[in-house]
């Protein structure tokens, strides 16, 4: 009787541990952070405040490129990257930073405004730097980069696209294809923006004044834009079907169908639109499809049919003019501004 009784305190006490271990979920969202957290050069070790890049990669480091190198956050964890990334120009040494991906091999990709590319790797020997520069890019000038679904990179430049097939680490081997108006529909004019479908791994490229450009695997390129005389395209992003978001240089937002080449705008009024600003210069979207915009009067989030914008009125924006939009794994959202860096949960950071 006695070994019965035991066994079923044993059993009422084992149940009751187990339920007790499914409160770290709970626990997780007690732990969240306040919904805002901002970094500059005064609070951190930030190299500039003026950001022009974020990536955030597999292994959750966040890549920030800025007027003046760039740094690598993970956690609390900063890296500075700055005499690396040295370039000459006709006014002294530069070492801006317009744009960075990460390659399939965690190899980092820098475009630098006026510099070309500089890959960063790593292999047994230690850490490896390449650069790329024109005649073998299209252009100096580097506005945005997008590694694809194989692996290939690709680069917005001043004058058309570049293809990087990269090799291995150690022997270099990468292969580099131009694509300009001689060989393509891509033409020979600023590419501000590079984005991959996710869906069927299409190349979009954001032009400066012909719309947009989409490249797939079969060596077929298509071109549609929004008006007759589009303005630059300088953002995108990926909604999973048919749906791609653009955003311009004065000119709104649109939502693009690639089924129908169907163009609807979205601007504070338009289609029920609630955007603040008609630049804009950021676009990210979430994993349930909410849209969020960067523009030079804050961010706006599109939720369904309803929109809400903060700027530095309504929060800790460091500025009202974003530059880039990226989220993390923990779909916090980084926002990259002109005077600093800024981290963003409606419901509180999550690590």
């Amino acid at each position: 009787m006695k070994r019965i009784f035991i066994l079923v305190i044993t059993t009422n006490l084992y149940i009751f541990l187990t339920g007790c271990q499914k409160s770290p979920t709970s626990i997780e969202k007690i732990k969240r952070d306040l919904p805002w957290k901002v970094f500059t050069k005064s609070n951190s070790a930030l190299v500039d405040n003026h950001i022009n890049a974020l990536y955030v990669d597999g292994m959750k480091n966040l890549w920030i490129g800025t007027n003046e190198g760039a740094n690598r956050l993970y956690r609390d964890s900063w890296e500075k990257i700055e005499k690396d990334l040295d370039y000459a120009t006709a006014s002294g040494l530069s070492r801006k930073v317009n744009a960075i991906t990460v390659g399939k091999d965690g190899s980092v990709w820098f475009g630098l405004a006026g510099g070309g590319i500089r890959r960063r790797s790593y292999a047994v020997s230690g850490r490896i730097w390449v650069e790329y520069r024109a005649p073998t890019l299209t252009s100096d000038m580097v506005y945005s980069l997008q590694t694809d679904n194989m692996g290939d990179i690709w680069i917005g430049t001043a004058s058309g696209v570049t293809r990087c097939v990269p090799g291995t680490v150690e022997s270099n081997t990468a292969r580099l294809y131009k694509y300009t108006s001689e060989n393509s529909l891509v033409p020979d004019e600023p590419i501000m923006c590079v984005g991959v479908n996710p869906t069927d791994n299409t190349v979009w490229f954001g032009t400066y004044s012909w719309g947009v450009v989409s490249y797939d695997v079969d060596l077929d390129w298509n071109i549609s834009a929004p008006s007759d005389f589009p303005l630059p395209i300088v953002s995108m992003g990926f909604t999973y079907g048919n749906t791609i978001w653009f955003g311009t240089y004065a000119d709104w937002a649109y939502k693009y169908n690639i089924a129908t080449s169907e163009w609807i705008q979205y601007s504070d009024s338009s289609h029920g639109g609630g955007l603040p600003d008609y630049f804009v210069n950021a676009i990210a979207i979430t994993k349930n499809g909410d849209i969020w915009f960067g523009t030079n009067r804050g961010i706006t989030k599109m939720k369904g049919t309803s929109w809400k914008t903060w700027d530095t009125s309504n929060s800790l924006l460091p500025s009202n003019i974003i530059t880039s939009l990226v989220f993390d794994r923990s779909e916090n959202l980084w926002i990259g501004t002109v005077n600093g860096l800024a981290e963003f949960n409606e419901e509180g950071i999550l690590n």
